[in-house]
């Protein structure tokens, strides 16, 4: 059975943030208990504790619709933000398309906005 500290590690590597992360031993599988806030980052998270561990009973939950907010600070771009919060800077549009009332070219936004960052 894996302990929390491998699968930490493997969600660390594959940029994926469980909050409230639990691993135990049930009849001899490894459970994973925790949340994400999409299920893409679910099937990441499962994908990455899979590939170091072995199988697993995945018990991660997607939390229902919790908006997120991002304040930008200088040097960071849409790709850069999309990055840390998805884990994938091509998902730049989505955020882009979420604040499309103040964002007016996605070359060109500015420290101290608040963007809402979609799940």
């Amino acid at each position: 059975m894996a302990n929390q500290a491998d699968v930490g590690q493997a969600l660390q590597g594959a940029g994926v943030n469980v909050s409230n992360l639990s691993v135990k031993d049930v009849g001899g599988m490894t459970a994973v208990y925790g949340a994400v806030g999409s299920d893409e980052e679910k099937k990441r998270a499962e994908s990455a504790i899979v590939e170091k561990v072995g199988k697993i009973s995945n018990h991660i939950e997607v939390r229902g619709g919790a908006a997120r907010s991002y304040t930008v600070k200088a040097g960071d771009s849409l790709s850069k933000i999309a990055k840390e919060m998805y884990g994938d800077a091509s998902q730049w549009k989505k955020i882009h398309l979420a604040n499309a009332d103040k964002i007016k070219d996605p070359d060109k936004i500015q420290p101290g906005w608040t963007l809402n960052i979609p799940a």
